[in-house]
C-alpha cells in the first residue's frame, strides 16, 4: 500500500456568474462558486492501483543541450510493425518513482430537475491535488431527481494520455431487485466511459434510493504524464449522513 496525501481545506465563498471559456455551455449556467481550500487527507492507494496509476509515467531524458534522446532501439522501431521496448538508461529510468505534479481540479454540480440540489448549481474550486466532495453539503434529500457531475483540469491534462481509475468505497446493495455498488476497495480503470460523460453535459447521477451514493461513494484519480512528470488530481465522492451506503467506517 502507498499513502497518497493531499492537503486540503474547505472554506466557502459565494459569488454569481462566472467567466468561462467561450463557447463552453456551463457559461451559460448560473452558479454559486466555491472555493474548495486546502484540508488534510491522507489517502491509502491499493499497490495494485498505484502501480496501474505509476505505469503512465513517461520520462523525458535530455541531453546537455536540452533536446530529448531517443535510444536506437527506439529509432529501429519506426520502422518495424511493432515497438521495441526501450534499453539501458533509458529502461532505468522507466523503473524510477515518477516526481508527481499535483493540480487542482474544477467541478460543477449542475441541476436537470429543478430543486434537486436546492435549485442551485454549484462550481466548486479545487486547489493542488483535488479534494473531498461531501454530498451532504450539496445534495439537500428534499426532491428526488437526476443532476450532472462534470470535472475539468486546471492545467494541461493530454487527452490521449489521460487515465481516469476509480477507487470504490459503496458498498454492494439491492436497489429494487438489482445490485448496486461496485464494492469494497475495488478499483476500475473508467477512462473510456468518464470521458464519453465529459465530452457531454456529465455524469448524470440520479438521487432516488440514494443511487448516486452507490454509484460514485470512493475516489476518482486523473492521472497524466506530462514533461517528465506525472500530473495527478484526486476527487473524493461520499455522504456523511449515509455511512451505511459507504465501506469505510468514518465517526
Amino acid at each position: 500500500m502507498r499513502n497518497y496525501i493531499f492537503l486540503v481545506t474547505i472554506t466557502f465563498t459565494f459569488c454569481g456568474l462566472i467567466s468561462c471559456q467561450k463557447g463552453d455551455p456551463l457559461s451559460k449556467v448560473k452558479k454559486k462558486t466555491i472555493n474548495m481550500k486546502e484540508f488534510e487527507e491522507d489517502l491509502t492507494v491499493p499497490s495494485g492501483l498505484w502501480k496501474a496509476m505509476e505505469s503512465s509515467y513517461l520520462p523525458l531524458v535530455m541531453d546537455a543541450e536540452g533536446k530529448a534522446i531517443k535510444d536506437e532501439s527506439e529509432k529501429e522501431s519506426s520502422k518495424a510493425e511493432t515497438k521495441k521496448k526501450p534499453s539501458g538508461e533509458f529502461e532505468d529510468l522507466l523503473k524510477k518513482k515518477p516526481p508527481l505534479d499535483p493540480i487542482g481540479i474544477t467541478v460543477y454540480l449542475i441541476e436537470k430537475t429543478p430543486d434537486v440540489l436546492g435549485g442551485q448549481n454549484f462550481e466548486l474550486n479545487y486547489t493542488s491535488g483535488g479534494g473531498l466532495l461531501d454530498y451532504r453539503v450539496f445534495v439537500p434529500e428534499s426532491k428526488d431527481g437526476t443532476f450532472f457531475i462534470k470535472v475539468k483540469y486546471n492545467a494541461e491534462m493530454d487527452p490521449k494520455e489521460t487515465r481516469v481509475y476509480y477507487l470504490s468505497d459503496a458498498k454492494i446493495r439491492e436497489v429494487e431487485g438489482k445490485p448496486m455498488g461496485n464494492g469494497c476497495a475495488r478499483y476500475f480503470d473508467i477512462t473510456r466511459y468518464w470521458k464519453k460523460s465529459m465530452d457531454g453535459e456529465g455524469l448524470m447521477l440520479n438521487t432516488k434510493n440514494h443511487r448516486h451514493i452507490s454509484v460514485t461513494a470512493g475516489t476518482l484519480f486523473f492521472v497524466a504524464p506530462y514533461r517528465g512528470k506525472l500530473r495527478i488530481s484526486h476527487l473524493s465522492l461520499k455522504d456523511t449522513r449515509h455511512r451505511d451506503l459507504l465501506c469505510s467506517s468514518e465517526e
